[in-house]
């Protein structure tokens, strides 16, 4: 009898390990190339030997932490609301490899980021980046932003000439009206897409010990991009802007893209959806490589 409930029991595990492997190998099919950029992200992590300097600075009570990889001219990645460094797992190595400095951060009380009890605006993000520039001795960086980090590269060269040389801003909303247009996306999306969000959001939510900080970036979304009190002049910097078309359709209408960016690009991915550095990773990073003038190798 007691071999029997062995074997049973045996039987039992090697089946549901047979299930669980099944069910990865599922998922790393159906969300391909994410799946496979997120798995070659995480080898080149444990086997780079690229240069690599990692901390924290404090501002406003919050203590920023930062990983720089790299050296060369710099490129600062900026995630969205909600999301962490390691969103940018789909264009951080290739980065590095092209010749760049690629510096990473976890916005205030998100990730690794901890402390600081001051309402999240796009300037107290700025001032939050600047902080880390400060600190690794950047005087003048290009910076790709994604989403809410898109916006706040926007505002950056705004309220700190000088320190931005170009900008890549994907799904950057800083018009309030483009939050009915991703409520509207969400709705059309394919069963694969809501599946995908569903899982990618597992860790692209704010960090469990600040439960407010959801209710801030919500009420954030729906205020409008205010540039540094008394500098209200379009940007002189070159920008990108890379979006489907939900993100920018009230951009587009209003035409504040063009009064804002008179230097300005708009490149527009077709069902893309709000997280196209994951999802169309490969479209994006050849529209950022052609815009930053970096040779991708094959």
């Amino acid at each position: 009898m007691a071999n029997q409930t062995a074997f049973g029991l045996k039987r039992f595990l090697q089946s549901g390990l047979i299930m669980v492997v099944g069910l990865a190998l599922a998922l790393l099919i159906l969300f391909r190339p994410a799946s496979v950029n997120l798995l070659e992200y995480l080898l080149w992590k444990t086997t780079t030997d690229a240069r690599t300097e990692t901390g924290f600075v404090l501002d406003k009570g919050a203590y920023i932490h930062y990983v720089a990889y790299g050296v060369g001219y710099p490129v600062l990645l900026l995630h969205g609301g909600g999301n962490d460094k390691l969103g940018w797992f789909s264009q951080i190595p290739w980065l590095v490899a092209s010749g760049h400095k690629v510096v990473t951060l976890d916005t205030r009380e998100q990730s690794q980021t901890a402390g600081g009890d001051a309402d999240a605006s796009y300037g107290l993000l700025a001032e939050d980046a600047l902080k880390v520039l400060d600190k690794l001795d950047i005087k003048r960086t290009d910076i790709i932003g994604w989403s809410t980090g898109g916006v706040t590269a926007l505002y950056l060269d705004l309220a700190a000439p000088g320190r931005v040389g170009r900008i890549v801003a994907i799904s950057a909303n800083y018009h309030p009206a483009a939050s009915a247009s991703l409520a509207s996306e969400a709705e059309n999306q394919t069963l694969r897409s809501r599946l995908f969000n569903w899982i990618f959001s597992f860790w692209l939510t704010p960090n469990s010990g600040y439960p407010e900080l959801g209710k801030e970036l919500h009420h954030l979304w729906q205020t409008r991009m205010q540039p540094a009190q008394g500098d209200a002049r379009p940007m002189q910097v070159p920008t990108l802007f890379i979006a489907d078309e939900n993100d920018l359709g009230a951009e587009i209408r209003s035409g504040e893209l063009g009064q804002l960016l008179p230097y300005g690009n708009i490149e527009i991915i077709p069902d893309a959806g709000h997280a196209a550095p994951v999802s169309h990773a490969r479209q994006v990073n050849d529209l950022i490589a052609a815009f930053l003038g970096i040779e991708m190798s094959e």
